[in-house]
């Protein structure tokens, strides 16, 4: 059972769980080509077809032109060229869970999670190939980032951060964290910079494409496993116990918002109208109409958690967790 009363693996924030026990001090080379990193790790298991992947858990999905992809556990990479009534799923080389996706120019798509693992497609999500992958480490990869089809960002537990100039065929190793923190998920404002949301009440902030960073401590000294960054340049972090913290000065300082609820608050969108939903464990689904300055909760009738959402060209959401994909119409009424 969670903190939050619900049970079940799911959530990155099980999942993080999960994957630090037993985690040691870990040694890495300056820079590992894909090939190379495979070798190490012997013949590559691909994910197997499932009739039931679609229901399966999905951790994340993002929109690439008309085409909806999702990812989650055993290595499931699905696609939807309909708006989520059916899905395909791909052929992909890992049955590690995957935590996070992101799109890029061309295509360009990357997916990461444990076991280190990266897989990157070049057509849209309809075949897969794999750029990293580290068991051994026994260290997840959170969340990845990236600036356009050759540099990219991925971060995870214990301050891993891996960065790539070349479109993945080389990931390098950076030690940015000295203290070692969970980098949990990264949102990037209009105006480029990069804000991490972390653990201990931590807010990683770049203004230089992740050349550099910043710490930037909040008044909550919890743990954040989202962020994200509104057209205005406000930014939002929420985490642990529903709680939700929004800065207007780009984290010079940080206000508390109420959010009646005490589930862990794990992704969130703007949507076409500037509407605001944030989603999380036990099926909270928050929303607010003045930019994040106050929030209406609702949860989902069956209260299975939601790790992820997208909009659809319809208004509706499409919600993705515990049971996979599941429309909602209901943001309309709220």
């Amino acid at each position: 059972m969670n903190p939050n009363g619900t049970t079940g693996s799911f959530s990155r924030f099980v999942l993080l769980a999960v994957a630090l026990v037993g985690a040691a001090a870990l040694f890495w080379p300056a820079a590992l080509p894909a090939a190379e990193g495979d070798a190490k790790s012997g013949d590559i298991d691909w994910a197997e077809p499932a009739a039931l992947a679609a229901e399966s858990m999905l951790l994340d999905a993002a929109v690439d032109g008309g085409r909806l992809i999702a990812v989650g556990e055993r290595g499931h990479v699905l696609t939807s060229d309909n708006g989520g009534e059916s899905w395909t799923q791909a052929r992909v080389p890992t049955r590690s869970m995957f935590n996070a996706m992101a799109v890029a120019e061309g295509g360009r798509i990357w997916a990461v999670g444990h076991d280190a693992v990266i897989v990157h497609s070049a057509d849209h999500g309809k075949s897969w190939s794999r750029q990293f992958y580290a068991p051994d480490l026994e260290t997840p990869l959170l969340d990845v980032w990236f600036e356009n089809a050759k540099h990219g960002l991925t971060v995870g537990a214990y301050g891993l951060f891996l960065e790539t100039h070349d479109g993945g065929k080389k990931w390098t190793r950076r030690d940015v964290d000295e203290e070692e923190r969970h980098w949990n998920a990264i949102a990037e404002s209009p105006d480029g910079t990069l804000y991490v949301a972390a653990e201990f009440g931590n807010v990683f902030r770049s203004r230089d494409k992740g050349k550099s960073w910043d710490v930037l401590t909040t008044p909550y000294g919890g743990t954040f496993f989202g962020a994200l960054t509104l057209s205005d340049g406000t930014v939002l972090i929420y985490g642990l116990r529903g709680n939700v913290y929004r800065s207007a000065d780009g984290g010079g300082t940080w206000q508390h918002i109420k959010t009646d609820t005490t589930a862990s608050l794990l992704n969130g969108i703007q949507c076409a109208d500037g509407t605001v939903v944030i989603v999380g464990l036990s099926g909270a689904i928050l929303s607010s109409r003045d930019g994040g300055a106050s929030f209406t909760t609702t949860n989902r009738p069956d209260r299975l958690g939601i790790a992820s959402l997208v909009q659809l060209d319809s208004g509706a959401l499409l919600l993705f967790g515990d049971d996979g994909a599941s429309r909602d119409d209901s943001l309309q009424r709220r």
